[in-house]
């Protein structure tokens, strides 16, 4: 259970590179601003993350493996429910 969970997470960093760009260019409207919400969580992230590199820590990527995958989740859940919404 805990090596799906732990895969699932892994899974949804490159996940969420690729849906989060795809959402905002696709979406309008409300949709798009609920999309951009989890930009949120990730750039502050990211500047950590790339705070943490210059400083020399190991586990800089720790932020944004943790917010990616949390914002993937997100995006997702949002996907799901504008699918169900539209149909």
């Amino acid at each position: 259970m805990y090596m799906l969970l732990g895969m699932a997470a892994m899974a949804g960093v490159p996940a969420y590179f690729v849906i989060q760009p795809m959402s905002l260019a696709q979406w309008r409207g409300g949709w798009r601003k609920a999309a951009a919400a989890p930009l949120l969580l990730t750039v502050p992230a990211l500047l950590f993350s790339l705070f943490a590199l210059t400083q020399g820590s190991n586990l800089w990527p720790i932020t944004l493996i943790f917010a990616a995958a949390i914002g993937s989740l997100y995006l997702a859940a949002l996907w799901l429910t504008q699918r169900l919404l539209s149909w």
